[in-house]
């Protein structure tokens, strides 16, 4: 029972470090949503966990140098949140509940996205006892050794190197840290807490897919409730369509029985949020808003490009070609035929960490 009480406070205490690293970028990013500074918070910080790990794993520093930077950094990220950045906090709390009858659609979107949060971080038959080895075992032996994934998991022999094929993937590291900062084992961080905690950034982001689908609904005032109720629908119809329409190689199964696996994330998650950070610049265009608003979406789509590879190997073709391949209308129609150069230019940025990890993988 303590076990349970204590991944729930790690899995809330995830979504609440997400909430404000989500905060730290300015208003434009972020429009004082709490699922929008969430999944920004998210995404910023495996950016930054990757881009601290990444070198300390090449040069095979000790797991406790990056324990100490990652939680120094966060407690500095967290202070400064709290000092300098309470309003957006503030209004994300105002901006969850305008309404009576918004509050009531909120709150049952909010209960679908804890059940199936819950129904998953209780699920104890993941189908992949080889790879819940890797995910739980080499956070154990990095503790157990204090080094980088330099002590085999399942020989317990030393590396002399990590192996090169996981070389840039660092979300296990953060468990790792997790472990040795905190003392709560992967077996209970990993299948549980951060389980939760990934299914309700999914869950926050067919919120505002949704959100998107239904803009026009929302902005008229005669039917103002009816978007509202439709953006409800979706995430309902979209969660019953993941979790019964089971495919043993297809998202559905990395989603129901491998949530925390990196293959995962990358497959069910991340796809979502490219997607919506697409709809998002589709969305844009249709009810013409300033040029401002457009760059939450950009912001997005090049964190995912940072931080897709802490996961899987797989991120560093599906994430590029995800982007490509969605935003190709987009980058044809707004940037050559209307000679938008800003467009290309954010376009190409946002696939250049893309390229970066690309690079380093054949270097390395």
């Amino acid at each position: 029972m303590s076990n349970l009480l204590i991944g729930s406070v790690l899995a809330a205490a995830y979504i609440v470090i997400f909430w404000l690293l989500g905060a730290i970028l300015p208003d434009r990013f972020h429009s004082q949503s709490i699922p929008v500074m969430c999944i920004t918070g998210f995404l910023l910080y495996f950016s930054l966990f990757q881009v601290i790990a990444l070198p300390m794993k090449i040069f095979k520093q000790p797991l406790s140098y990056l324990t100490m930077a990652w939680f120094g950094l966060l407690i500095l990220l967290v202070f400064y949140v709290i000092l300098k950045r309470r309003r957006p906090l503030i209004d994300s709390l105002k901006n969850l509940f305008p309404s009576i009858p918004k509050l009531l659609l909120v709150f049952w979107v909010m209960i679908l996205a804890l059940a199936v949060a819950l129904l998953l971080g209780f699920n104890t038959n993941t189908i992949s006892d080889y790879d819940a080895c890797y995910y739980i075992g080499l956070p154990v032996s990095s503790v157990y050794s204090n080094t980088l994934e330099l002590l085999s998991p399942y020989t317990g022999l030393l590396l002399e190197e990590p192996q090169h094929f996981y070389l840039l993937n660092t979300d296990t590291l953060n468990s790792a840290v997790i472990y040795q900062a905190l003392n709560i084992h992967p077996l209970l961080e990993r299948k549980y807490s951060f389980t939760i905690a990934m299914v309700l950034i999914f869950e926050m982001g067919l919120y505002l897919c949704g959100k998107h689908f239904f803009q026009k609904e929302n902005s008229e005032k005669d039917l103002r409730m009816s978007g509202f109720q439709k953006t409800a629908v979706f995430c309902l119809l979209s969660n019953l369509v993941l979790l019964y329409a089971y495919s043993i190689a297809g998202v559905s199964h990395y989603f129901a029985y491998r949530t925390y696996e990196g293959k995962a994330i990358t497959s069910y998650l991340y796809m979502t949020l490219i997607f919506c950070f697409c709809l998002a610049l589709y969305q844009k265009e249709d009810t013409a808003k300033t040029s401002q608003d457009d760059l939450w979406p950009w912001a997005g789509l090049f964190l995912c490009g940072v931080s897709g590879v802490a996961f899987c190997n797989t991120a560093l073709f599906v994430v590029p070609a995800m982007m490509g391949i969605t935003l190709l209308p987009y980058i044809i129609s707004k940037g050559l035929l209307h000679k938008h150069w800003k467009v290309l230019l954010r376009f190409i940025l946002v696939l250049f960490p893309c390229l970066i990890w690309i690079a380093l993988y054949k270097l390395l």
